[in-house]
């Protein structure tokens, strides 16, 4: 069983249910893992008002994992470097992106530059993971972030311009507006509350 932990904060194990020294983190902290816990962290316990958002590696690459009750098993995110622990009810919005076009695996890339998350750098049709391209807690306020698709074979840019996420509070969930700065090529669906399959529809660069 979890260990208590107060609403606003997460404590890390060093070993897998919640054994081993503890680490407590409050709601609103940014953590590089100092060099003598990098992937020493197994389990967490969660607060019931915060939320984890956690990447493998220190420049918010690789995989990432949100928590948002108690873990005693965080072992398949492949070692923890870099966590991020904020209210409940923060958003992190996340993209999939696949191609549609007949290229091969991982020759086109999407580059979404995104304040609050930094660069993120996904490749087609390179498996169902899914990369964090956003936080917005719920009710907003609006995000945007810039987007870049190049074709990696050629490095010729298919595309360069923006996507909006908005607050949708009827349905209580991120939306995508596709505007007029979101690139044609591009088309996104849902499959989530916060998650989306972007798919590259068309690979003619624009003029």
């Amino acid at each position: 069983m979890a260990p208590s932990v107060d609403p606003t904060k997460v404590i890390f194990y060093q070993k897998k249910n919640f054994e081993g020294s503890g680490d407590t983190y409050a709601v609103g902290q940014d953590v590089s893992v100092p060099g003598s816990l990098n992937d020493k962290y197994f389990s967490v316990a969660v607060g019931a008002s915060a939320k984890v958002i956690a990447w493998q590696h220190y420049n918010e690459t690789g995989h990432y994992r949100e928590w948002t009750t108690s873990q005693a098993d965080i072992s398949d995110i492949g070692g923890l470097s870099r966590f991020r622990v904020v209210d409940d009810d923060t958003r992190a919005v996340s993209f999939l992106f696949k191609d549609a076009t007949g290229g091969a695996d991982k020759q086109y890339s999407l580059k979404v530059d995104a304040r609050d998350v930094g660069t993120v750098l996904l490749y087609s049709n390179d498996g169902d993971e899914y990369g964090l391209v956003g936080i917005m807690p719920e009710g907003g306020p609006p995000v945007t972030a810039a987007v870049y698709v190049r074709d990696e074979h050629s490095g010729v840019y298919i595309a360069v311009g923006s996507v909006y996420f908005e607050w949708n509070k009827d349905n209580n969930e991120v939306d995508v507006v596709e505007n007029e700065n979101w690139p044609k090529q591009l088309k996104s669906k849902r499959t989530g509350k916060s998650s989306f399959e972007v798919t590259l529809v068309d690979n003619k660069p624009s003029e």
